[in-house]
């Protein structure tokens, strides 16, 4: 490969990453926090790229020059192409039996402690992941007889027949994703997978069931649809 190619490969690369990261697809891939840590990594990129092909056409090679063909540089256009062609879409139910359980394992007697009270609130919003750490830990027994909001997609039951309301939950990135979920009790209309909505409902701490994924049951008391949010995974314990 010469160096005109490598140079504007990096240039390439450098400006990709700039682009996933200022229209936001970079959150389907990583956690928000990583955004500055792609902003430095693609400017620096597209930087180094620029200075190269500036000494190149000074006719002062910038750095030692490379020899043999190079090919192996080829391999980078796949990534790439990848990006600008083809945006892969957030993980959703489609990927949940590819990826790792939640291997919770739920004690004879599980260590608890006291939750924080709820937000005020008739039916106050939690991430799905806090609903399930107060149905499994909480000593306190916060959502007994309360109802609480939650959003996330549908998911076919893993435990019994009905559907479940499910997040994807990571990490750092979607290399580490993993599926969260509450049973839905109460909704008897059809519901495709992977259809988002916004369900208001009371869990007993009772109700979990499930090894290794604890999964609590929610009677619902009211749904809507919803559109998918930008942001649609949560953060891991």
């Amino acid at each position: 490969m010469r160096r005109e190619t490598q140079n504007l490969l990096l240039l390439l690369i450098g400006g990709v990453v700039l682009r996933v990261t200022f229209d936001g697809t970079y959150l389907r891939y990583v956690k928000p926090g990583l955004a500055p840590f792609l902003l430095v990594s693609g400017f620096g990129i597209v930087v180094l790229a620029v200075v190269a092909i500036v000494c190149d056409i000074r006719g002062r090679p910038a750095g030692e020059h490379a020899h043999g063909t190079g090919r192996a540089l080829w391999l980078l256009l796949a990534p790439v192409a990848v990006l600008l062609l083809v945006v892969p879409p957030a993980l959703g139910a489609g990927a949940a039996g590819t990826t790792a359980p939640v291997r919770v394992r739920i004690a004879e007697e599980p260590e608890t402690w006291p939750f924080p009270p709820l937000p005020p609130g008739e039916a106050p919003a939690l991430p799905l992941t806090g609903l399930v750490d107060r149905a499994l830990f909480d000593s306190a027994r916060s959502l007994d007889d309360r109802e609480v909001t939650v959003s996330g997609f549908v998911l076919a039951a893993d435990h019994g027949d009905g559907i479940d309301l499910a997040r994807v939950v990571i990490t750092c990135c979607v290399a580490d994703a993993r599926y969260i979920r509450v049973h839905l009790a109460g909704i008897t209309e059809p519901l495709a997978e992977d259809s988002w909505l916004e369900v208001r409902g009371v869990v007993a701490t009772e109700s979990v069931h499930g090894d290794p994924e604890p999964t609590p049951t929610m009677t619902v008391v009211d749904y809507r649809r919803i559109e998918r949010p930008e942001n649609s995974y949560e953060r891991g314990r």
